[in-house]
């Protein structure tokens, strides 16, 4: 004959403690995995502009232009490495990064585009921090035309 035996628990099975710990588990859970897909994208912008006097700003006193179709690369952090994207200037010589993810950035020109005609009167390099829905500004770029020596 089988004996059957009663099992009694003397104390709560699910304790506040581990009510407790399981909450506060779905709530890390579903908070990571969420967060990035509510944090609004930002957008880099700037301009890319003939220098004519290379006294290196764009003045606007009619003696400097805005440079159409110079190739602009972003980098995901430090210049160089892998391109996150690459955009034209418009004719307005400006160009626009959008959809970032928050973090620092690098915006650059592309070298070759510089060695077809221009030389640089600002630095090629900017670094740019990009806030969660912000538009930032990156310093403009100037150019000045490359001089030919052997003239």
């Amino acid at each position: 004959m089988l004996r059957q035996s009663k099992l009694k628990i003397s104390k709560p099975f699910i304790t506040p403690a581990l009510i407790f710990i399981l909450a506060l588990a779905m709530i890390l859970l579903v908070g990571c995995s969420t967060t990035e897909q509510n944090v609004p994208p930002g957008e880099i912008t700037g301009r890319v502009y003939l220098d004519d006097d290379a006294n290196s700003e764009c003045d606007e006193c009619g003696c400097d232009f805005y440079l159409e179709g110079i190739v602009i690369q972003l980098y995901k952090g430090n210049c160089g490495g892998v391109i996150h994207q690459t955009i034209e200037t418009d004719a307005d010589g400006i160009f626009k990064f959008i959809d970032l993810s928050p973090g620092e950035y690098c915006v650059s020109p592309k070298v070759k585009t510089i060695c077809e005609g221009y030389k640089p009167t600002t630095p090629i390099q900017q670094k740019v921090v990009v806030v969660s829905g912000d538009s930032v500004e990156a310093p403009w770029f100037g150019f000045d035309y490359n001089l030919d020596l052997n003239n």
